[in-house]
């Protein structure tokens, strides 16, 4: 039975003591929780992010639009407005990428109603 130095006090106990029966300080290093960063990622921010590429993406397009393509991609710059919103409420590693969709979306979703707009004038 070997005996060591308590690390708080230097009392003289047991090599297998947990903690130190003068003062309680800890004995063995305890081990930090491993952080999990890549099992962490928001999908819903990734995802976001390709909705608002996408439908900015689709405003470069030079044909006529009409009232059911207008609609079709508002819902979905919606959608990727609210997973954008979701992801952003969540605090997760991924948030800069849900922001970016937010902010791609909400632009998209501008240039949208004005062309709504257009079309209805038409």
């Amino acid at each position: 039975m070997a005996m060591v130095f308590c690390r708080g006090c230097a009392h003289q106990l047991h090599e297998t003591a947990h903690t130190c029966p003068q003062c309680g300080a800890p004995q063995f290093a305890v081990p930090a929780k491993p952080q999990a960063t890549g099992s962490q990622s928001s999908g819903l921010g990734i995802t976001s992010l390709i909705i608002g590429i996408i439908c900015l993406l689709t405003l470069f397009d030079d044909g006529a639009w009409d009232n059911e393509s207008l609609t079709g991609m508002s819902m979905i710059g919606g959608l990727g407005l609210l997973l954008g919103i979701i992801g952003i409420t969540q605090n997760r590693p991924a948030n800069g990428l849900a922001i970016a969709g937010v902010v791609m979306a909400s632009i998209s979703l501008a240039c949208f109603l004005g062309l709504f707009s257009q079309v209805n004038q038409l």
